[in-house]
């Protein structure tokens, strides 16, 4: 083998071996981080007063039975994605970003 040939050989082998141990490296930092997301149960909250006070005063009966279902339907997609969904009467103190917005109606 000539010189060329083992240098080359050598930058692939440094190369190889320093991908595979930043992985390692990579990968024993993320395992506790990872392991602790997997036991904290995500939580949202919807606002049921704000939801009664954006429907129109003029609403139909069939209107606010449809602005109900869609906040049922709404709570029921986070809860089946495996979110806790709470009203915000039970909410004590929380980020506004774990508030579900209502969309303008």
């Amino acid at each position: 083998m000539d010189v060329k040939s083992q240098w080359l050989s050598g930058v692939l082998i440094a190369a190889s071996l320093g991908t595979v141990g930043g992985w390692f490296a990579a990968h024993q930092q993320l395992q506790q981080p990872i392991a602790r997301l997997n036991l904290v149960t995500p939580v949202f909250v919807l606002d049921r007063a704000k939801l009664i006070q954006a429907i129109p005063p003029n609403a139909t009966q069939e209107q606010m039975a449809k602005i109900v279902d869609d906040w049922q339907g709404q709570a029921k997609k986070l809860s089946d994605a495996g979110y806790l969904v709470i009203d915000s009467t039970a909410v004590v103190a929380a980020p506004s970003d774990l508030y579900i917005q209502t969309q303008g109606r």
